[in-house]
């Protein structure tokens, strides 16, 4: 008998991923449509300019030119860039081609249109372009200044700006035994996915109708940016999402999308786009890039008594017309205060615009940029106690019976136990003996480290005014062979969607997910909703998927009773088919084959279907979540998140001194995401998140010159991670089951970013306390280590 694959909590195999490792993968790049046209985008030069003139003559004249469009000419077929997202920011009037001015290094200012990609790129070298340069705004305080102005109507480059207070926040800290205050800063970097973005927009001028394939995480909101932007009726688009080659966040907006939607639309003709790196690196989504000033009372038992922050972060040319950055700032000003019981709160978030790229979503979204200080914070301020970093979070912690827990700042954390993976995590990364042998280690001049950091994920996020509102539909369909399709508009992008989400349906109908497929990627297939962002495929998209096929599995029962002569609450589901619950009577079962062949073909639905029964053999839920506020209370408190994983991570480091060069040993990671679907596949996200944070901690850096030029667009120079650089990596798994939704899930994408960079720092400030080394900068590149070593050996070894 063949062994059915089924059920939650089961470690199966990725469904997908044949597919990959055979090369039968099909990424929008793979689809070459007849008579094709391909693009070719010039970019500016500088960062800061007005636009003179533009001179495409020559480029006109190059045979097998088709077109070619200026800033200026788009403005017939295309309006400004829509909004994503919208909360507390200014919005800025930009365009998907530069239109009078460029505001950035690489911004789009003519395309060419060809008969292939070579004639494109040739015709591009022969448009030339007469620009004013402008002073360029390139960091935090060149904004503020301001040297110049990025949009001259604001009168300012202050794109955001919120506070919050609860509680006295002077009289707290003038009451505190113990006050500190730091400043704390972080590098900018990208996701860097695997496939960079690609776009294949057909304009059919009968019909009217628009035809887009491109990598995306979001094809409905995808639908509707593109939609808006180009003012044409939603109903005439489709989006099309093939295999999509990673996400990360830096896929949800469509901006340079827009230019062969509209060049095909203007065309009348198929018009492709693929970016290169270092096109993906220069224009792409970037994320980090702030510093913050975090201020901390304890009382004498070093209880926390009072937290406050001020963000400023520098978000670009635009983030939330380009990419929907800009609100990230107010979730780290909401979660600040992370896995921590705090008392009295006082935030500011500032975000300016420069002439640095958009600004977006990247594996954290403000949860990461909270995490960062707060953990480095506890380290710091257990150094100068000279007490454990351990002690100082165990104190702080919040405590399993206090879930679900309001936080100060608004969110309602659901459950967790802090304590418990703070004892897993110990003790499976040895400390007790590895700070021996940190010891014994140093007197042969070895310098390992050993750092910290609890994990706080808020997922499943609801934001209002914007198309990341909170909602998520799912149809589960059985057909006439007895199988299951289930539709989401949830983009699989490397997460493992094709197999978690049927286990959830067989866990319902007790069948074999290999009887089950995921269907996705098709606007005109699938209900509108939302995309894989926020960690809230767990959330939101499992939630729908399980409810619908409640809802389909209540129908099938009650036509299977009405067939076999039996109340429907006496029959069960099992191995495919519905049978009698505790009888073995042949006559008492019916396969689902059987089933849906005589409901759909043989004899049909009349005298099969019990009255009041829908015939149609499919259900539709769309599931909301009941503990999102979106109505501020008299605290000015608001709660955007369903679920909070939490974890503490630990990363186990060595510092050559010679070199500078830091190595990581090891990462232990003790994590809980409530209900686990597939263990395996939880495993593979962490891993992947923790290369991301290692990528952003040790090596990668979007770093600009004092013109607002990137200095290194490409991976000879940006330095992502491989396989060298990543360590062991050994998960712990305990289930706090979250009580907000049915399946007790929580998600979990983003949980091995978010606390990463805070563990790794941790751990190489405690490698280097001889030196009375304290991490200020990222990434902690050779260089960059080598000089804190010697400004501590200058200053004594004092922190």
């Amino acid at each position: 008998m063949v062994k059915m694959k089924k059920g939650l909590g089961v470690s199966l195999k990725r469904k997908e991923d044949p597919k990959f490792l055979t090369g039968h993968g099909e990424f929008t790049d793979d689809i070459e449509k007849q008579g094709t046209l391909h693009l070719a985008i010039l970019r500016s030069p500088h960062a800061h300019a007005r636009i003179l003139e533009v001179d495409t003559s020559k480029a006109k004249e190059l045979p097998g030119v088709v077109a070619v469009v200026t800033g200026e000419e788009a403005l017939q077929y295309t309006g400004r860039l829509s909004t994503t997202i919208d909360i507390f920011n200014a919005v800025p009037e930009v365009y998907a081609i530069a239109y009078q001015k460029v505001r950035y290094f690489g911004e789009p200012v003519a395309v060419v249109a060809a008969v292939d990609r070579y004639v494109a790129e040739d015709a591009v070298d022969l448009i030339k372009v007469k620009y004013d340069p402008l002073p360029a705004v390139v960091s935090i305080e060149d904004a503020l200044e301001p040297t110049a102005l990025l949009y001259e109507e604001w009168g300012h480059n202050v794109q955001l700006e919120w506070r919050n207070t609860i509680g006295d926040i002077e009289d707290a800290f003038s009451k505190s035994t113990y006050v500190f205050e730091e400043r704390i800063t972080h590098n900018r970097y990208t996701g860097t996915p695997m496939e960079s973005r690609a776009c294949i927009a057909d304009y059919n001028p009968g019909s009217k109708k628009l035809t887009v394939t491109c990598s995306t995480q979001a094809p409905s909101q995808v639908r509707t940016l593109i939609a808006q932007t180009l003012q044409m009726p939603e109903h005439n688009i489709r989006i099309i999402a093939p295999d999509v080659g990673g996400g990360y966040g830096g896929k949800l907006q469509a901006n340079v999308e827009v230019i062969p939607c509209m060049v095909s639309k203007m065309l009348g003709k198929p018009v492709k786009w693929t970016e290169d790196r270092v096109e993906n690196t220069l224009t792409g989504i970037q994320s980090r890039d702030w510093y913050c000033t975090l201020k901390v009372g304890l009382d004498k038992d070093y209880r926390i008594t009072a937290l406050q922050g001020k963000l400023y972060a520098n978000v670009g040319v635009d983030g939330t017309c380009h990419g929907p950055g800009t609100p990230a700032l107010l979730v780290a000003g909401a979660y600040f205060p992370g896995a921590y019981k705090v008392p009295v709160y006082d935030v500011e978030t500032i975000g300016v615009v420069s002439n640095k790229g958009p600004y977006g979503a990247h594996r954290g979204y403000g949860k990461d940029i909270a995490s960062y200080p707060v953990e480095r914070m506890m380290d710091i301020m257990a150094q100068k106690l000279g007490i454990s970093p351990i002690d100082i979070r165990r104190i702080n912690f919040i405590s399993k019976d206090e879930y679900p827990y309001q936080q100060i700042s608004g969110p309602l954390y659901d459950s967790g136990d802090f304590h418990l993976l703070m004892d897993l995590a110990l003790d499976k990364a040895n400390y007790t003996f590895f700070k021996q042998k940190q010891k014994e280690l140093r007197k042969q001049g070895k310098y390992i480290g050993i750092g910290i950091s609890a994990m706080l994920e808020p997922s499943g996020g609801a934001v209002f005014n914007g198309v990341f509102n909170g909602y998520q539909p799912a149809t589960v369909r059985m057909t006439p062979e007895g199988g299951f399709q289930i539709l989401t508009s949830h983009q699989n992008i490397g997460q493992g969607v094709d197999t978690t989400l049927p286990q959830v349906v067989s866990s319902v109908m007790d069948v074999d997910i290999d009887d089950i497929r995921l269907s996705y990627g098709d606007t005109d297939v699938t209900p509108y909703g939302l995309g894989p962002f926020s960690s809230r495929g767990a959330t939101f998209t499992v939630s729908a998927v399980y409810e619908a096929a409640k809802l389909l599995k209540e129908k099938i029962l009650k036509i299977a009773g009405h067939l076999l002569g039996e109340d429907p609450i006496n029959l069960e589901m099992a191995n495919g088919h519905v049978v009698l619950k505790g009888s073995n009577s042949p006559d008492k079962t019916i396969s689902l084959r059987d089933l849906g062949n005589k409901v759909y073909l043989w004899p049909g639905p009349y005298g099969i279907v019990p009255e009041g029964v829908d015939c149609n053999m499919e259900a539709t839920y769309t599931w909301t979540s009941k503990v999102v506020k979106w109505e501020p209370d008299e605290l000015g408190r608001i709660n955007l998140y369903t679920t909070h994983p939490t974890g503490v991570f630990i990363a186990l480091v060595e510092v050559d001194i010679q070199t500078g060069q830091v190595k990581i040993d090891r990462f232990v990671a003790s994590h809980d995401s409530g209900k686990i679907i597939n263990e395996m596949i939880v495993d593979g996200q962490i891993h992947g998140g923790i290369a991301h944070g290692i990528g952003g901690v040790l090596m990668e850096d979007l770093a600009y010159d004092n013109d607002g030029r990137m200095i290194h667009p490409d991976f000879q120079h940006y330095l992502c991670p491989t396989a060298m650089e990543i360590p062991q990596m050994d998960t712990i798994h305990i289930e706090c089951p979250s009580p907000f939704t049915p399946l007790g899930t929580k998600g979990m994408g983003e949980g091995g970013t978010i606390p990463s960079p805070a563990a790794v720092a941790n751990a190489v400030e405690d490698a280097l306390a001889p030196f009375g080394v304290r991490v200020n900068e990222l990434p902690l590149s050779p260089e960059r280590v080598l000089e804190a070593i010697n400004q501590g050996e200058l200053s004594g070894g004092k922190v």
